[in-house]
């Protein structure tokens, strides 16, 4: 059986993964490797594309790739339990905004432009150049 035959809320297991070249690296660089538990969720209106589970995350292939992966031991995942719900606020850490991450840019003042400097830049075609002030 191949993924795109699974109907949704069903689950499955990869056995293998077809296709050639890039498109069959770049499926198993997605993490849709054999062995891996997969669960389709929803189905596009008009059928494709098809939005699968797994390893936690959720992503979406066309019917033409799903149709590359053979899927076996197909079954109806049990939901998981959520732990207790945490009801304490956890302060934001900040990691990435202005003014409170650490800048790791390395600005090099020997190899700035001066101000007021003209500079040429090519747009692909020697007719097209052009010479703008900073």
């Amino acid at each position: 059986m191949t993924m795109d035959e699974l109907k949704p809320k069903q689950s499955a297991y990869i056995c293998s993964v077809g296709g050639a070249g890039a498109l069959r690296h770049h499926l198993l660089d997605m993490g849709l490797t054999p062995k891996t538990e997969v669960t389709l969720q929803k189905i596009a209106p008009m059928g494709d594309p098809v939005q699968i589970e797994l390893r936690g995350y959720e992503l979406t292939l066309r019917l033409d790739e799903a149709q590359k992966i053979k899927v076996e031991k197909v079954h109806i995942k049990t939901e998981k339990t959520h732990g207790t719900q945490r009801v304490a606020a956890i302060e934001h850490p900040g990691v990435g905004e202005l003014g409170r991450a650490k800048s790791y840019h390395v600005h090099d003042a020997a190899n700035e432009i001066p101000e007021g400097a003209k500079i040429t830049f090519a747009l692909g075609k020697s007719e097209l150049r052009e010479n703008y002030a900073i």
